[in-house]
């Protein structure tokens, strides 16, 4: 009989933290499920941590495609009808399953559930969720909606199911992608489909020096093109968000950029991301304060 919700974890060189993982999940109440671990190519230990837990686990391997791939390529086996998309670094906590299943069971016409979480060291950023708890609240009383995940990327499918009909028929993770995949699938999803919030935390991030989000350039210009396929696939989005809204968003993850280019002594590619958010925002007096510091006036 086939289970009720697969849960599919992604990994690269992550032994050090995957038999954590798997012991929480596997240590959930919710017991009608099964674990989909896909290898995407690891070097270390990862095989040895997997066949520990013998026929509990499924493992997958292949050569290294990234993480949005590897999870394809879980979701491909998988047996549920609900998927739960689980990294390899994170926690999840024993009411995660339970209350997600829960909840889609309750809504079937949906294609994700999602929730929150929180910080495996403790409390960040001064808060002790990922979504502040008022913010929390509001979602699950009010519902989410697409300008909520535009002006924030509140969706981790750590803290998701979703349906696995509604991800093959959007088409599944975009594998152009390394760091805002979860963004752009989502995106599509709440384009699509009818998408639910639950006020509860179900999972535990861990911030390391491993994490790819560390990596500002690539989640910056990623960031950027989810954005501009949003507003190319999906002509609504624009009228539904806005051209002010959009062009803000935009221009601020490139004046980042700009920042961050310069930091690193780019000069010439901080120059174009800074001239990029001028465009978009024209008026912005922030923006044209750092063109007149940097010297850049009249180039």
């Amino acid at each position: 009989m086939a289970p009720s919700v697969s849960i599919v974890i992604a990994t690269y060189n992550r032994a050090n933290y995957l038999g954590a993982t798997l012991d929480s999940v596997l240590g959930q109440r919710f017991q009608d499920r099964e674990v989909i671990v896909v290898d995407d190519g690891s070097t270390d230990e990862t095989r040895s941590v997997v066949e520990r837990y013998g026929a509990r686990v499924r493992y997958y391997y292949q050569s290294n495609r990234g993480p949005s791939a590897a999870r394809n390529l879980g979701v491909q086996h998988a047996l549920g009808a609900w998927i739960a998309i689980q990294d390899s670094d994170d926690l999840s906590l024993p009411n995660h399953l339970a209350a997600l299943y829960g909840y889609a069971s309750a809504h079937p016409d949906c294609a994700m559930v999602f929730a929150n979480g929180a910080y495996l060291g403790g409390p960040e950023h001064r808060r002790d969720t990922i979504i502040p708890a008022e913010k929390s609240q509001r979602l699950a009383r009010q519902g989410a909606s697409l300008e909520d995940i535009f002006e924030k990327s509140i969706v981790r499918l750590q803290a998701a199911v979703i349906s696995k009909a509604a991800y093959g028929a959007v088409g599944g993770h975009d594998e152009s992608l390394r760091i805002c995949m979860d963004l752009e699938l989502s995106f599509r999803l709440f384009m699509n489909y009818p998408v639910k919030y639950l006020d509860q935390v179900v999972f535990h991030y861990r911030k390391h020096d491993g994490n790819i989000g560390r990596n500002e350039e690539l989640r910056l210009t990623e960031n950027i093109r989810v954005i501009e396929k949003l507003m190319r696939d999906y002509p609504a989005a624009r009228d539904q968000l806005g051209r002010h809204r959009v062009n803000r968003r935009l221009a601020y993850r490139y004046y980042r950029l700009a920042k961050g280019r310069r930091r690193r002594k780019q000069f010439d590619l901080a120059w174009q991301a800074l001239r990029q958010a001028i465009q978009l925002r024209p008026g912005s007096l922030k923006y044209r304060i750092y063109q007149l510091q940097w010297g850049w006036l009249g180039r």
